[in-house]
């Protein structure tokens, strides 16, 4: 199931990186910024982990479930806290056009982990 979900992810990441160098090309050039591919990485690499660790959890109890998932959340949140503080400290001229760019990839990222998580479980059950 892993190696299915990494392919949708991959597949994800594909179309969303398109878009984005369309975007970033043509539309709004002024925005692109050179951590744009290692924000990629950093959103595939949290999302198949989390994926990896609640699909584990999700063949235990319901309640042990409940507890992988609140501290895959949380732990997930403070790994991304840490990594904008970091990178607004570091370039405080670009934070607002950064932040803006990860919100909208955490969204984006965040919408397909779910779906694909409760999918997962719907086909498990």
């Amino acid at each position: 199931m892993n190696k299915k979900y990494f392919s949708k992810l991959l597949i994800f990441t594909v179309v969303l990186s398109t878009i984005f160098f369309l975007l970033f090309s043509f539309v709004i050039p002024q925005f692109y910024l050179n951590v744009f591919p290692w924000l990629i990485l950093f959103f595939i690499t949290s999302t198949f982990a989390v994926h990896y660790i609640l699909t584990k959890a999700g063949n235990q109890k319901i309640t042990k479930f409940s507890t992988f998932f609140m501290a895959s959340t949380t732990a997930k949140l403070f790994l991304y806290l840490i990594f904008i503080v970091l990178y607004v400290l570091l370039d405080k001229e670009n934070a607002v056009i950064f932040l803006i760019t990860f919100f909208i990839l955490y969204l984006l990222y965040t919408f397909f982990e779910t779906f694909s998580l409760l999918n997962d479980l719907k086909e498990e059950n």
